[in-house]
């Protein structure tokens, strides 16, 4: 799976969900290095999600993580997601569901 089909199958989730409010930079060439490739937000659950998408076997830059780290050390909700983590990501994509943590994005993962 592409990272683009991956954003595209992510955001519609999240529309599902009521994440009513999504950006995406279009062109990250002329955008600051780092900055999440997708935001969310979601007023009735008074929520704004900073996403980082990857392929499964994506790696994340070092300023990407600055970015993510930065956020989270502001209260802002941050995730690092791969297809591979689909059922957290249906999970924190509901309304009332886990808040996505920088512990989640940088946990080593198990292998199988």
């Amino acid at each position: 799976m592409t990272e683009e089909h991956f954003r595209r199958h992510v955001r519609q989730l999240a529309a599902m969900r009521g994440w009513s409010l999504a950006y995406h930079t279009h062109n990250s060439r002329r955008s600051d290095a780092g900055w999440p490739d997708e935001v969310y937000g979601h007023p009735k659950a008074r929520r704004t999600l900073f996403v980082e998408l990857k392929t499964d076997t994506g790696r994340i830059r070092p300023a990407q993580e600055e970015w993510l780290r930065h956020l989270a050390a502001c209260g802002f909700e941050v995730a690092l997601w791969r297809p591979r983590d689909l059922v957290q990501i249906v999970a924190t994509l509901a309304p009332d569901g886990p808040r996505a943590t920088l512990s989640d994005a940088f946990r080593p993962r198990e292998t199988t």
